[in-house]
């Protein structure tokens, strides 16, 4: 797989759509900031190849984006060198598309041939696994080593097969190994080993049975134990029921509510004598405030005569300003009603001279279509010239290429003619060159094919005749004979004498073809815009072309006449158009200068105008806002009069003053009350104290009245189970529930020790598979070491049998969870490297991505590392995502960017 196109929109912080730029084969680098979204993008790329769209899972809800909305991925990759896309949209208007070059794939159907192309299973809640799932490292993962599935091992075992030649007894212990697990799952489930089936059902009963007897084992406990309560419930009766005690509680309780009678009643004392003192203080507050109040409105009324004197004079100067700003006003609108009367009379000017350039115009257009037609006349004369020449020559493309296949067959019969011909070869001394003669004729040396019956002459030895096998020569030579007669006939037809005359006149019937389209196009190009050329026959395009020239004849001459009719052709020549130095007439950019002179004037007036306007409409604002500011300042000068005026009459100054401290007085005499009531208080007890005895004793006696009830009806309630427990028989019932628990546990212990049969056979067996997966192991290592040996130089590598790396030796194995955090990670990262070679080598396309990886590597081993990932890049597509910029500045690679789209767009 090379990705080529990744789209993101709506996945977490993505809301707006996203694009992967710069995507190709080989090392790809996404170097970006912390928060760029780098981890979002290999989360849409897991969710896009390995989560179900019409999954609801909690993961997948996970993905949305905080504004809301609903995730949206699109792929583009290469798959074997097949164009290929995935697009899938989750939680809303969910869609599944696969495009695999031409075939196309929808919903369910496109989920299920992603799986099968990845080799990815079903892992639950939407979710595919497989080996592709280590393949793509996420942040943090690259300390781990790959956590592979079920599936994940089936996939990496299909890929190690290829350097197993034989795996002894493999197919057998397989099929054994399934039908014990199938067993097995009669008795237990495969992923939890909970018991379920029969094994389920036997448990579930003994335990309903064992549930029964505690129940009536429970009851008769109960029993016993309402016996024992009953008795104990009636001697608390009796001890609650004494009146002695009931007197004393209810005395306690009285005094106690005489105490608080008392509390309450000097409470309400003190409370009505702050209330009193809260009057005094509110009466002297409000008579000083009165004072204070009536010296500042004598103040405000002195700054408001000042504020309206002021007021008045500015008045005053703004009306005279308007007044002269309203005579120029005046004054431009004048101008500017003579500026628009004389530009109206500059446009009728503009409109005679545009009729008569129009006029001019028309008769030099009818000229142009006159040349036009002349030239289209002459076009398809040599138009009709040139198809008529190639009308009489007959040997078209047709011809040629029945004649080419005639003349190929018949080269074909004779080649096979002297293929099946016996082979002389001949190898003479220079003396006897002359004494060899072939039909009569001298013999050369090599060889020669004999299609006939062979004379060879030996001067002095004799003559010899070679015929060769006439009936696969006689065969051939009549396919010769056919393929020529046919040959012959075509070149007859052509009227040709030979293959080469007919090429000749094909040569002059093509070059007769492109003067034919060279007279077309140019013909064509004589004509309009717009004619179609295929339908015009026998110059149906001439004949519009003159219809045209005559309407436009037509045009004119009514123009001239409604020209005369309006008075203005008493100057024109005699072709109806004004001469253009007459001094009557001005020409139309004349024309159009004078009417845009007079309308820039026309335009000036109007500006002056609006402004003098705007001018007197400030002033007149300012003139409106002095008078509306004076009227103000008047209004409220009149009512602080009148409400110094209503105060004094309401109350003098002088009694305004007694009341004062008249208030003042009354002030210090509720100060003294209040604090003798506040230390007669101190003297008792706190109220909450008080109450908090009353409840305690209230409580205390409802609470004993509530118990007797209580033990009243518990007495009742125990002696009624007594009683009938007693006609119950539980004993028998205990009995024979004994009998069921001991039978059901029978049966059990039974499925237990089936179930522990099946184990057992399962593990041996399992051994015996894990046996022989580490055969598998050998071509794992020999992938895997080469990178091994660039990173750690001299150092080996072992796996266990779920294909993890158990340990690393160099001088000494060591335990790969007792190695440092940045070795444990470098291993990691090239295991995956491993199982991407791997896959790769198995399907012929792979990927591996990385998000933030090796992030605790010294530089040389960096650097190790970054060549060993460049080499896999040659065979198969990597992808780096980190934010470490210069770090990963040397490992070269693409370099990709995250480009914000205006809109999610088709997959590419």
């Amino acid at each position: 797989m090379i990705l080529t196109d990744v789209q993101v929109e709506g996945f977490r912080r993505f809301a707006s759509p996203v694009r992967l730029d710069g995507l190709g084969p080989g090392l790809n680098v996404l170097a970006a900031p912390n928060e760029a979204g780098k981890s979002t993008l290999l989360l849409a790329l897991r969710a896009a190849l390995t989560l179900r769209h019409s999954s609801k899972s909690s993961v997948i809800k996970g993905f949305a984006p905080y504004g809301g909305g609903a995730p949206h991925v699109a792929l583009s990759f290469t798959w074997k060198g097949m164009a290929c896309t995935l697009e899938k949209r989750f939680l809303n208007k969910t869609c599944a598309r696969l495009r695999l070059g031409p075939e196309q794939f929808e919903g369910d159907q496109a989920e299920e041939k992603l799986r099968d192309l990845l080799g990815l299973a079903d892992a639950g809640k939407g979710e595919a696994a497989g080996l592709w799932n280590a393949l793509l490292v996420g942040q943090g993962e690259s300390f781990t080593q790959p956590n592979l599935n079920e599936a994940g091992h089936a996939s990496l075992r299909d890929c190690l097969e290829q350097g197993v030649e034989k795996a002894v007894g493999g197919a057998a212990a397989s099929a054994v190994l399934a039908k014990v697990r199938d067993r097995l799952l009669l008795l237990q489930t495969a992923s939890t080993g909970k018991p379920t089936g029969r094994y389920k059902q036997a448990l579930e009963q003994e335990q309903a049975a064992q549930d029964r007897l505690q129940t009536l084992e429970a009851r008769k406990a109960a029993l016993e134990e309402d016996l024992v309560a009953l008795e104990q419930a009636r001697r608390i009766l009796r001890e609650q029921e004494d009146p002695e005690r009931r007197a004393h509680e209810e005395a306690a309780l009285k005094e106690l509510r005489l105490v608080r009678d008392k509390v309450l009643r000097l409470d309400a004392e003190e409370h009505a004598a702050r209330a009193a003192l809260t009057a005094a203080i509110t009466a002297c507050s409000s008579a000083r405030q009165e004072q204070e109040r009536r010296q500042e409105n004598k103040v405000r009324q002195l700054h408001l005569e000042r504020a309206c004197a002021e007021s008045q004079q500015t008045l005053d100067g703004l009306a005279q300003k308007v007044r002269q700003a309203r005579r120029c006003l005046d004054l431009c609108r004048q101008k500017r009603e003579q500026a628009e009367q004389h530009h109206q009379h500059r446009r009728q000017q503009r409109m005679v001279a545009a009729r008569h350039a129009t006029l001019q115009q028309m008769q030099d257009s009818l000229a142009q279509e006159r040349a036009l037609l002349h030239r289209a006349e002459a076009a398809f004369a040599r138009l009709e010239q040139e198809q008529a020449i190639l009308a009489a020559l007959r040997v078209d493309e047709a011809s040629i290429q029945r004649i080419r296949k005639a003349a190929r067959q018949h080269e074909q019969a004779v080649a096979l003619l002297e293929a099946n011909a016996p082979v002389l070869s001949m190898a003479l001394l220079p003396e006897a060159a002359q004494r060899v003669t072939l039909n009569g004729a001298p013999c050369r040396e090599g060889e020669i094919r004999l299609t006939a019956i062979t004379t060879v002459q030996i001067e002095g030895v004799g003559q010899f005749q070679i015929t060769p096998a006439r009936q696969e020569q006689d065969d051939v030579q009549g396919k010769v004979q056919a393929t020529l007669a046919q040959l012959e006939t075509l070149l007859q037809q052509a009227g040709c004498q030979n293959v080469a005359e007919a090429e000749h006149r094909f040569e002059e019937h093509r070059q007769a073809e492109v003067r034919l389209v060279e007279a077309r196009a140019a013909y064509r190009a004589t004509l309009p815009d717009g004619t179609d050329l295929a339908r015009d026959n026998g110059g149906q395009a001439l004949a519009a072309l003159r219809k045209t020239i005559m309407q436009k004849d037509a045009d004119l001459a009514l123009a001239r006449k409604e020209s005369i009719a309006e008075g203005e052709g008493a100057t024109a020549d005699a072709d109806g158009v004004p001469p253009c130095g007459a001094d009557t007439l001005l020409t139309p950019d004349q024309a159009a200068e004078a009417e845009d002179q007079a309308a820039r004037e026309a335009e000036n007036a109007r500006h002056a105008e609006r402004d003098e306007q705007a001018a007197c409409a400030v002033l007149q604002a300012e003139q409106d806002k002095a008078d509306a500011a004076l009227r103000a300042l008047t209004q409220a000068l009149e009512h602080l009069q009148r409400e110094q005026a209503v105060s004094v009459a309401r109350e003098a100054d002088e009694a305004l003053a007694q009341r004062a401290e008249e208030a003042q007085r009354a002030q210090a005499t509720a100060q003294a009350r209040v604090e003798q009531l506040a230390q007669a208080r101190q003297e008792e007890q706190p109220l909450s104290v008080v109450e908090s005895g009353i409840r305690r004793r209230e409580q205390a006696l409802d609470t004993a009245r509530t118990a007797i009830t209580r033990l009243r009806e518990d007495i009742r309630g125990r002696e009624t189970r007594v009683r009938l427990a007693e006609g119950e028989g539980v004993d028998e019932q205990i009995a024979e529930a004994r009998r069921a628990v001991e039978r059901l546990r029978l049966e059990r212990e039974g499925c237990e020790r089936e179930r522990a049969a099946l184990v057992l056979l399962q593990n041996t067996l399992g051994q015996a598979e894990r046996t022989q997966t580490e055969r598998y192991l050998a071509p794992l290592r020999r992938t895997i070491q080469p990178a091994f040996s660039a990173v750690f130089p001299g150092a080996s590598v072992a796996f266990d049998t779920s294909f993890g790396v158990e340990a690393l030796t160099r001088r000494q194995a060591e335990e790969f969870n007792k190695l440092s955090d940045g070795t444990q990670e470098q291993i990691s990262v090239l295991v995956r490297l491993g199982f991407a070679e791997l896959l790769h080598a198995r399907q012929g396309s792979s990927i591996l991505v990385l998000d933030d990886a090796l992030s605790f590597s010294d530089s040389l081993r960096l650097e190790r590392v970054f060549d060993v990932l460049a080499d896999a890049a040659t065979r198969f597509q990597i992808l780096v995502l980190t934010c470490r910029a210069e770090t990963f500045a040397t490992l070269g690679g693409r370099a990709l960017t995250l480009q914000p789209l205006a809109e999610f767009t088709e997959p590419r």
